[in-house]
């Protein structure tokens, strides 16, 4: 569900609130039904924990007992995870084989979505030598979940279950967390916030980029060879410099000649980002995110 349709249903909401919540309760099955009015702790205690048993149901996959829980186990994996595709199961001791297969009936029930790596391959024609220690390197794609709420479930309630959290450990458990849990949300959404300032049209790839040794946010492509990268923060406090001086950083690590530089902020820039006279870095503060309503 877009950002903008879920405003739609809870227009009350600021912008903070509208991400936070979209977060949590975006694919949620009683969405039509449920009322957000009240604080983001009180309504995931009232929507999510005090109906978990009806909940339950909806996650589901498999009739085979044994599939079902191998489902399970990825799935929390990687809610909590880097979501690398091989990586995942093999942390779970699920072979290869059963692995894929598991991949495979979650992406036809629609449950989990492929991001692919923009990696380039080590060997760049047959028969190059690399390093010894890169020989067993592995590019591996990343996992999106369909909707914000699965992802919840899988981060904090399916890990509860199994573990026979008390509530107040699971409480206490989102709490503690639920700050890096949205960060990823507000990391999508800025990708959406510049395909959406940037024209999908001109656009040739998008999203995060990863490689052996860095990770990006955001980089995007433009038809024209223009580069923009990005890093969105869901901090109480302000981006400062460092953070461009990382982006950058990180670009020159991965041979990247970046254009332009865009940072997302939940809570705005220091003094010194916004006098910056640079039209290369391009800010973007919470208000700018209406846009996608």
């Amino acid at each position: 569900m877009p950002l903008g349709k879920f405003h739609k249903k809870f227009p009350f909401l600021n912008i903070e609130e509208t991400i936070e919540f979209y977060s949590v309760f975006e694919g949620h099955p009683f969405l039509d039904f449920i009322k957000l009015d009240d604080d983001l702790f009180t309504c995931i205690q009232k929507n999510i924990i005090q109906r978990i048993s009806e909940l339950k149901a909806y996650f589901v996959f498999d009739e085979n007992a044994s599939f079902q829980k191998d489902s399970e186990s990825i799935l929390m994996r990687l809610a909590i995870g880097d979501r690398k595709s091989y990586t995942v199961y093999k942390k779970e001791n699920i072979s290869q084989v059963r692995g894929r297969a598991i991949y495979k009936s979650l992406f036809e029930k629609n449950i989990i979505i492929k991001e692919k790596s923009r990696e380039k391959p080590l060997r760049e024609f047959q028969g190059q030598l690399i390093k010894k220690s890169l020989r067993n390197y592995t590019i591996q794609d990343k996992i999106h979940f369909v909707n914000n709420f699965t992802r919840f479930w899988f981060n904090f309630i399916a890990p509860a279950i199994k573990n026979s959290l008390h509530k107040d450990e699971l409480l206490q458990n989102i709490t503690n967390n639920i700050e890096s849990f949205i960060s990823l949300s507000f990391e999508e959404l800025s990708n959406k916030l510049l395909i959406r300032n940037y024209k999908e049209e001109n656009i040739i790839n998008h999203g995060s980029y990863w490689d052996k040794n860095i990770e990006i946010d955001l980089l995007i492509e433009e038809k024209n060879g223009t580069i923009i990268a990005g890093e969105a923060k869901w901090k109480k406090h302000k981006v400062c410099k460092n953070i461009l001086n990382k982006l950058q950083t990180k670009c020159q690590k991965a041979n990247l000649d970046a254009d332009y530089f865009a940072l997302f902020s939940k809570s705005g820039f220091s003094k010194e980002l916004q006098t910056k006279n640079d039209k290369t870095v391009l800010l973007f503060e919470l208000k700018d995110f209406e846009e996608l309503y």
